[in-house]
């Protein structure tokens, strides 16, 4: 098949959609709307934002160009991730057949920033022939944004088992590769720098802690970064004292290569405000790695505080920082939670994923 994607080229999870795509022989067009930084050569490659235009506006410039490509590269599906941006320019392209994915935040958070918001995610919706959804969350919150049921697909993100999976011999040799000891508490948070994912909450637990439990590191990934808040974190950092404790890990280019830096941590952390699936804590988990995540409703039917993961509250520090200090220090919770945490994952599989999603295109392609 012939697929044009309109995405973030630089998200991993934007590879891992595309990338078995890519890899049982499609024709892929990747379209992304954020400047890439780094290259793709398995797929024809586009970077909107090099393309000639005001500033202001720019959605509809692109929009432009884009009805253009389009109707020269006639594609069998036109796949957008994410309802907002993506999932607006593949709306105003006009283009049939039409599938968005929703991704969390486009559906739970911002069709509450402002009715201009809402109108915009809805007006995507309208638009398009197949939401994918991953959680069953997100297919309702899509049912009151006004899309069809019919038309909304549940297929979840799945977990690349065969890559995220426990090994202590990487752990250790990922910790030599980042300048990590072996003694030391590794916490990992595997979020882009983005105000929703509280890394500013987890600074300033560690910071409660950090006088009670030795060699703690604070592990951040350093992708998908909002400059003005990393900025107000390296502002927390200094004014908790923490520099000499903080490593700022670089984006890693694949599946694997985050599987490592999963393992080498001691406790992965995850306390967004909104989540819309969870691909970080499922992927902790088959890494065999405790997770500690904010109590959401997206994962109170899967899994249990004290039993698969520790929850804390959204934005508390002090539980946020008592829950850090059980995982770092209390050895027979953390083998608890991974002999129940494995069982939830070992099921999760990328190729149902696939399935599905092929199937939908094939349905929409054979009814053009």
């Amino acid at each position: 098949m012939r697929l044009v994607y309109i995405a973030n080229a630089n998200s991993i999870h934007t590879r891992r959609w595309v990338q078995p795509f890519v890899q049982r022989g499609d024709e892929v067009h990747l379209l992304s709307y954020m400047q890439v930084q780094r290259p793709w050569p398995e797929v024809d490659l586009v970077d909107l934002t090099h393309l000639p235009g005001p500033p202001k506006g720019k959605l509809y410039s692109w929009a432009w160009w884009l009805r253009g490509y389009l109707q020269k590269n006639r594609p069998d599906i036109l796949h957008a991730h994410q309802v907002t941006i993506a999932g607006w320019l593949g709306a105003l392209s006009g283009f049939h057949p039409y599938v968005i994915s929703a991704w969390g935040s486009d559906l739970l958070v911002s069709p509450e920033r402002s009715q201009r918001e809402k109108w915009k995610i809805q007006f995507a919706l309208r638009r398009c022939d197949s939401l994918t959804a991953p959680s069953p969350l997100l297919c309702s919150a899509a049912r009151r944004l006004g899309m069809p049921e019919q038309r909304i697909h549940l297929i979840p993100w799945g977990v690349e088992t065969d890559v995220f999976s426990p090994d202590l011999q990487d752990r250790t040799k990922t910790r030599l590769q980042f300048g990590i000891g072996q003694d030391e508490r590794v916490i990992f948070c595997p979020r882009g720098l983005k105000s929703i994912y509280n890394h500013d909450i987890t600074i300033r637990a560690v910071a409660a802690i950090a006088s009670a439990i030795e060699n703690v590191v604070l592990c951040f990934l350093d992708f998908n970064a909002d400059p003005s808040y990393k900025s107000h974190l390296q502002e927390v950092i200094a004014e908790e004292g923490l520099e000499k404790i903080v490593k700022w890990l670089p984006a890693q280019p694949d599946a694997r290569a985050m599987a490592r830096l999963y393992r080498m941590a001691d406790v992965v952390v995850s306390i967004p405000s909104s989540e819309g699936y969870g691909f970080s804590v499922y992927e902790a988990l088959a890494c065999g790695i405790p997770a500690l995540i904010t109590d959401l409703p997206i994962f109170r039917d899967v899994l249990q505080d004290g039993k698969h993961v520790l929850k804390t509250p959204v934005r508390n520090v002090s539980a946020t920082a008592n829950a850090l200090q059980r995982l770092l220090t209390d050895y027979r919770l953390r083998k608890h939670l991974y002999e129940n945490s494995r069982a939830v994952v070992r099921d999760m599989s990328v190729a149902r994923r696939i399935q599905l999603s092929s199937a939908l295109y094939s349905k929409l392609a054979d009814s053009r």
